[in-house]
C-alpha cells in the first residue's frame, strides 16, 4: 500500500484490512513520513476507540494505491492517530470509510489468497 499526500510525500507501508472498523486509519508515524503536520490549526480532529482505549485523531485527505496493483488508487479521508508514541502491529487499518467503501474484497483461507476489486466491478 502506498500513502500520498500532495506536495508532501510518499510512503509505502503494510496496512490491515479491516470489516469491523468503520474508519481508515493510519499511525503518527505515517503522517510523519508523509509531512503532515499533526495540530495543524483549523485540522479537523476527532476521537476513536482503537484497541480498547480512546485515541486521538487528524483526518487529512490523502491519496491511497495497492503497491501490487497501482491501478487500484483512490483518493480518501484517513484518521491519523495524534500520539506519537502509540504504535500498531501494522502501520494501517483500511477500514469501511475509505478502502471498503470503494473495494470488493474476496478472501480464501482455505487456498490463502484475497482479491481486491474495484467495488463496481462486482455483480
Amino acid at each position: 500500500m502506498s500513502l500520498s499526500s500532495p506536495p508532501n510525500g510518499e510512503w509505502a507501508t503494510r496496512a490491515l484490512i479491516d470489516t469491523g472498523s468503520p474508519l481508515t486509519v493510519f499511525d503518527r508515524g505515517a503522517a510523519d513520513a508523509l509531512g503532515i503536520r499533526i495540530g495543524n490549526t483549523g485540522a479537523e480532529t476527532g476521537e476513536i476507540a482503537l484497541l480498547g482505549k480512546t485515541r486521538y485523531v487528524q483526518f487529512e485527505i490523502v491519496d491511497l494505491c495497492l503497491l501490487r496493483d497501482p491501478s487500484l488508487a483512490w483518493t480518501a479521508r484517513v484518521a491519523f492517530i495524534k500520539d506519537p508514541q502509540f504504535q500498531m502491529a501494522f502501520q494501517g487499518i483500511l477500514g469501511t470509510e475509505g478502502f471498503l467503501d470503494r473495494f470488493a474484497v474476496i478472501f480464501n483461507k482455505h487456498y490463502d489468497w484475497f482479491e481486491v476489486c474495484p467495488a463496481d466491478e462486482q455483480q
